[in-house]
């Protein structure tokens, strides 16, 4: 599928093509399926070409990344996590949220400036930082950077490598597939760690030593 759609980006007239790639950074964000890193990569390698101009890819394509992000941080940060607390969804529980927040508290501006490196996870810390009800100001910063930072390196990776660019898809593959393994071990350890401690206190509560 992903080479059909290369395929067609590449016969789409310019204009047409910085239209896509405004979208393309955009949709990520709310359909992280969306193979946006790959076509920002190919993308760059049609800069390298001179079909399409290389500055003008990287600020639509960073300005897409960023009205992704605010978007779906302004979605969290309207309906707020009451309306979350009434859905009750089983992926996204009471106390889900409630721990979510508190790491946003603790390091919400740093997992912002971390978010476009976090592979299956950009959406999630976009929505919470706005769920978490943090300062739009801090928030877009942060934001920025992480999104100017995750597309250099992209679009340098891309632009360099040139015809070879399928090798810097290559290694973005492996990459992200090493941090989604991450963030999984990382949760379970959490959660691990706070069912020990729920257990702990209920054995050191007078009803558990009456049990």
């Amino acid at each position: 599928m992903i080479e059909h759609v290369i395929l067609t980006i590449n016969s789409l007239p310019n204009e047409t093509i910085y239209l896509f790639l405004l979208f393309n950074a955009f949709i990520e964000y709310f359909f992280p399926p969306f193979p946006s890193d790959t076509i920002m990569v190919f993308s760059a390698y049609l800069a390298g070409t001179g079909k399409l101009d290389f500055l003008a890819v990287y600020l639509i394509s960073l300005t897409g990344s960023m009205v992704g992000f605010l978007g779906l941080f302004l979605v969290g940060k309207h309906y707020g996590r009451d309306f979350f607390f009434k859905k009750n969804y089983r992926f996204l529980s009471r106390d889900i949220i409630m721990q979510l927040e508190g790491w946003f508290r603790k390091c919400g501006i740093g997992l912002i400036a971390a978010n476009r490196f976090i592979a299956g996870a950009r959406s999630a810390v976009a929505l919470f930082a706005g769920i978490s009800n943090l300062k739009i100001a801090p928030a877009a910063a942060a934001g920025f950077l992480s999104c100017a930072l995750w597309n250099t390196i992209l679009l340098c990776g891309g632009y360099y490598l040139g015809k070879n660019w399928q090798r810097a898809v290559t290694i973005l593959r492996h990459y992200n597939q090493a941090v989604i393994v991450l963030v999984i071990l990382f949760i379970a350890c959490m959660l691990w760690i706070r069912k020990r401690r729920n257990t702990q206190a209920l054995r050191r509560s007078p009803r558990g030593k009456r049990e």
